[in-house]
């Protein structure tokens, strides 16, 4: 998770930030939840009238679903009071397929950018591309691109822009269980029937990175490996759902105590006043895996002025701050201070896993592929 070196550093902040540019150029619900790929359909939402621009930035349906609990409305509100433009939200059902298809079919990209491509979908994106869908940023031009934490980038060709991230744990009821510690305690009689995770294979990122973290722990094709360890799961029971919000329903509705969720619940839970006894953060071996959001620019974008503003203003101290409190995520700019909520009861693990973009190319789809015959073939 180590930011490259060489970043090219110039230019105003209002016109430059894009490498590869030209003058002659003028697209879970809540936020604690996984934001997910459906189908190619597309929606759009909310756009004001007037101003002297317009920017459409696209993102997954969990980012704006709810004005109540995600940051969606007011990141659209705020940015046309400031800026004077009309700023549409794209959503479609399946964002990343949406935008594979689209680019290999050259279609025109309805958005400038993009909030919220995680490592596995870049690698995805790429897989399936020809890794021209975004262009490089140059993030030393952007306003507070300096003030970025190392940790949070993940693309060796500089196209992400980190914007926000959290950690993948897990979450338990305090009322009927201490936390496991352990992998292999997850194995022990009390947690049969009673221990779930999401489906990895069906676009569940906390089912993923589940999985990326047992493959972390015990590795692969050793004597005792991942696949070893996720048949002792199925062993002791183990509840595999097909989606990360079916799963948090069931563990609201008492049915599994024990969840592969995030270490920020407790954020969430307070929001609504639920009983945080119930919503414990259990963290295993100390660890917990890295849930990082960036924001990425489209290659076939034509306004680098305001889509450098979009980014620029995402960075903000201050926006840091509002994202933190309504997507439950915390701040990748170390200038900013969460809000008080978050600072109460948001969790960090004493060690982060994260397998970055060249772990994850070329293992990525075989490690899924290599599950889904040992787990889900035997169900």
């Amino acid at each position: 998770m180590k930011r490259r070196d060489l970043l090219v550093v110039g230019g105003s902040a209002a016109t430059v930030g894009f490498a590869g540019c030209t003058a002659e150029r003028t697209g879970e619900g809540n936020g604690n939840g996984d934001g997910g790929d459906g189908d190619t359909g597309g929606t759009t939402t909310g756009s004001a009238s007037g101003g002297s621009g317009s920017l459409s930035v696209a993102t997954y349906d969990s980012f704006v679903d709810a004005p109540s609990d995600s940051p969606g409305e007011w990141i659209k509100t705020e940015f046309e009071a400031r800026h004077d433009v009309d700023f549409e939200w794209v959503v479609p059902e399946q964002p990343i397929n949406h935008f594979i298809e689209r680019h290999n079919a050259g279609v025109d990209i309805d958005a400038e950018v993009y909030m919220g491509v995680k490592p596995n979908e870049l690698v995805r994106i790429d897989q399936n591309t020809d890794g021209e869908l975004f262009q490089p940023v140059d993030v030393a031009a952007l306003e507070h691109g300096q003030n970025i934490g190392e940790q949070f980038f993940f693309d060796p060709r500089e196209r992400m822009v980190p914007a926000y991230s959290s950690y993948a744990s897990l979450v338990y009821d305090g009322r009927r269980f201490e936390s496991p510690g352990t992998f292999e305690a997850l194995l022990e009689d009390r947690f049969s029937g009673n221990f779930g995770v999401s489906n990895p294979a069906e676009g569940s990122n906390t089912g993923l990175y589940f999985l990326l973290w047992t493959i972390h722990e015990f590795g692969t094709g050793g004597e005792y490996d991942y696949l070893d360890y996720w048949n002792d799961l199925l062993e002791n029971d183990v509840r595999i759902v097909d989606s990360w919000n079916t799963l948090y329903g069931r563990f609201q509705d008492d049915e599994i105590p024990v969840i592969v969720s995030y270490s920020n619940d407790r954020v969430f839970a307070s929001r609504f006043g639920n009983d945080l006894e119930k919503h414990r953060v259990g963290f295993l071996n100390d660890q917990g895996y890295a849930n990082l959001n960036a924001m990425a620019r489209f290659a076939q974008g034509t306004d680098d002025e305001l889509a450098a503003r979009f980014m620029e203003f995402v960075l903000e101290p201050e926006v840091q701050a509002k994202i933190a409190e309504l997507n439950v995520t915390g701040p990748v700019n170390t200038e900013a201070t969460p809000p008080e909520v978050y600072r109460e009861f948001a969790q960090e693990p004493d060690e982060i896993v994260f397998f970055g973009y060249d772990r994850l190319e070329g293992n990525l789809e075989g490690w899924i592929s290599d599950w889904e015959r040992e787990v889900v073939g035997s169900r």
